[in-house]
């Protein structure tokens, strides 16, 4: 099979903005897996694996751990249907737990922001 398009690790890094250290940690984790390998073992990537890292790496950017990030990306390789189901499923619990201690933050950051300006006018 030849890949039309291929992304070799380093092409696959600069297309999605990381480091070809962080491509190469993802391949060790079971994140990435070439779709093909060159006659001299290089590792060859499809559109599929740069949109998956750039997912990945949008979620650990987000704060998601690396484990969770493992744990559903081996769900959708094995084509585990009810395994990445429960992953994806938890990803958004998650998600949605840190979109409400943000919601949280920014309320506590916007109250900071009015107590020091309210004593900024007392104060002489």
């Amino acid at each position: 099979m030849t890949i039309v398009n291929a992304y070799t690790v380093s092409r696959l890094a600069h297309d999605a903005g990381v480091s070809v250290h962080v491509v190469r940690d993802y391949l060790l984790r079971g994140l990435l897996r070439p779709v093909e390998r060159t006659a001299g073992g290089y590792g060859l990537f499809d559109a599929e694996a740069l949109q998956r890292l750039c997912f990945v790496r949008a979620a650990f950017e987000a704060g998601i751990g690396l484990d969770i990030l493992t744990r559903l990306c081996r769900a959708l390789d094995a084509a585990d249907g009810d395994e990445a189901v429960a992953r994806l499923a938890e990803l958004r619990q998650l998600v949605e737990r840190r979109r409400q201690a943000l919601a949280d933050l920014e309320a506590q950051l916007t109250f900071q922001l009015t107590e020091l300006a309210r004593h900024a006018e007392v104060s002489p």
